[in-house]
């Protein structure tokens, strides 16, 4: 008998309006698509260590035998996970399309679209083969949607002959037409990434594509000034910026660099991005904002307990981390959600305004003013603890939603 959760319905239903659009759908007698996609999410959310255990603690709730057997073969199944991709990407647009970000209140950011990008190891699967006396963790690089915060699965990282792969070797295995993500004619793609900025050539030739690179400056690297760029110091958000220059490299590659000074602990942070029209401030802001997708994976690993690669086959792994990116992303709708009946973390937004109000005064006493790349992203990036184990408790209880919403309501004013 299924499970009559009413929170577990709730949270399941911007996944089931996407399911009906999808057209990768088929029927199975031992198993619906419908039903593979739920046990993915139940798989995510759940505490469980490993396949058997989630499948026992499963069928305890769902009172139905299920086989370890069948399990793991859908798991390797290509079909299921062409399913399970085209249903995490309708979500993710549906994520893209409903959410507001406060980057939209920069004129000039709307014709980019912005992502930040990242590698994620995952401990080895039980079974996965023994590399001379060990096993290699499994790599895959995330993707972050930096106006959404909606999360996507970008490339299962290439281990073949080695034990992690560079982000920069990733990046280039890719596309220009995945890296453009869809983007329209006429517009512009920029990914932040953790100094990905090295291989110079590489940027340039995606330029021509209207895909650019922002990331910090690596040390060693031999760059020549060839202009000093004017700061206009009128735009409020340039504070903090200290010199944005033209250099060159040995091969004559112009790229810009951008000196961005903290005055909360006086760290010094040098970009270089291929971008050469958006205000200097506002390039800081946007490397700043690709700390969320290590939040992001703080959320998967720290609060979801997804720390280990579910099976061995790399159908399987893929699979895994389309339902993670499906689950991160049906937390934001959750929030969202919760926000329009005034259900908020008002503990979380009261320790947030301290802690802003704490560095505003520090600054106060020396003269300065906390800079707008600190004030202006007022948003939470990956969900609490306290959502999470609310989802837990009520996920296979009868309780009605109202109910729930009221305990979270409670939860929330709790310090």
């Amino acid at each position: 008998m299924p499970c009559t959760s009413e929170v577990r319905n709730h949270f399941l239903e911007p996944l089931r309006a996407v399911y009906a659009q999808a057209t990768t759908l088929r029927k199975c007698p031992a198993e619906s698509d419908w039903d593979w996609l739920a046990k993915g999410v139940d798989r995510v959310l759940s505490t469980a260590r490993s396949g058997r255990d989630f499948l026992q603690t499963f069928q305890l709730f769902w009172r139905r035998e299920l086989q370890a057997g069948p399990y793991f073969e859908a798991l390797a199944s290509e079909r299921r996970l062409g399913m399970v991709a085209e249903c995490s990407a309708l979500l993710r647009q549906r994520v893209d399309g409903l959410r507001k970000s406060p980057l939209d209140s920069f004129e000039p950011l709307a014709s980019f679209d912005l992502y930040a990008g990242d590698g994620h190891y995952l401990a080895h699967a039980t079974h996965d083969p023994m590399i001379g006396e060990t096993r290699w963790p499994t790599g895959h690089f995330f993707a972050l949607n930096l106006k959404s915060q909606s999360l996507f699965p970008l490339v299962l990282a290439d281990l073949a002959g080695r034990k992690k792969e560079h982000d920069l070797r990733a990046l280039k295995r890719q596309s220009v037409a995945l890296l453009r993500q869809g983007a329209g004619k006429g517009r512009k793609v920029l990914w932040v990434w953790d100094k990905a900025g090295v291989d110079l050539p590489f940027w340039q030739e995606r330029k021509a594509a209207g895909i650019y690179f922002l990331s910090l400056r690596k040390e060693g690297m031999c760059l020549a000034l060839e202009q000093e760029r004017a700061i206009d110091r009128t735009q409020p958000i340039n504070q903090g910026v200290t010199a944005d220059r033209v250099v060159t490299d040995r091969r004559g590659i112009r790229v810009r660099e951008i000196t961005f000074c903290n005055p909360c602990d006086g760290e010094v942070y040098i970009y270089l991005t291929s971008e050469m029209t958006l205000a200097p401030g506002l390039l800081a802001l946007l490397y700043k904002t690709r700390w969320e997708i290590e939040k992001v994976f703080d959320e998967t690993k720290t609060k979801l307990q997804e720390k280990k690669s579910w099976a061995t086959t790399t159908t399987a792994k893929e699979m895994q981390a389309h339902f993670v990116a499906i689950v991160h992303n049906l937390l934001l709708l959750l929030q969202d959600g919760h926000q329009q009946q005034g259900i908020e973390n008002t503990a979380e937004i009261q320790r947030r305004q301290k802690r802003q109000d704490q560095q505003a005064s520090a600054l106060a006493k020396t003269g300065q003013t906390l800079p707008l790349v600190y004030r202006i992203l007022q948003r939470f990036t990956q969900a609490t603890f306290k959502l999470i184990r609310w989802l837990r408790v009520h996920w296979h209880q009868p309780t009605t939603l109202h109910q729930a919403l009221r305990q979270l309501r409670t939860l929330y004013a709790k310090l």
